[in-house]
């Protein structure tokens, strides 16, 4: 009987998932409420770790070098709005890169479970500011348009 072909080999292994991480922090460097969490952080280092810490869920090695995920992100502040913004573009990077959706489920389902340990407040001064930039943006728009 043939065994199904794990996640993490079924697309090439670590370099197409690293591809996708390190992408994603691209993207995140440049989120307007988000990117704070990054300045001065290495994104070759992050992505990298974050690849390590995925892929031995999907079917990889055990590389993971990094801290426990709840240390790590103890004193970072993030709000459920940042987790799951971040949340989307993980899905939205594996989906553009041509992972299937039953495969972009699991990896979603894994990074989901690990929100407990990363969420640590509800809310922040950058994300109360932010909502009001975006009020103010929205009646601008609304009185011109």
């Amino acid at each position: 009987m043939n065994q199904p072909t794990a996640i993490y080999d079924k697309y090439g292994g670590y370099n197409f998932f690293h591809r996708c991480i390190y992408d994603l922090y691209l993207e995140m460097f440049d989120h307007p409420e988000i990117a704070y969490h990054f300045v001065g952080v290495n994104i070759e280092k992050l992505s990298r770790l974050q690849t390590q810490f995925l892929v031995r869920a999907i079917g990889g090695p055990d590389l993971y070098e990094g801290k426990v995920i709840k240390n790590v992100h103890a004193h970072m502040e993030i709000t459920p709005y940042e987790f799951k913004e971040i949340a989307k573009s993980f899905r939205n990077v594996f989906i553009k890169n041509g992972v299937e959706k039953a495969d972009v489920d699991i990896i979603m389902s894994f990074v989901a479970s690990h929100s407990p340990d990363i969420v640590t407040v509800k809310t922040t001064f950058i994300s109360r500011l932010m909502k009001n930039i975006y009020r103010w943006f929205d009646r601008i728009k609304k009185a011109l348009f």
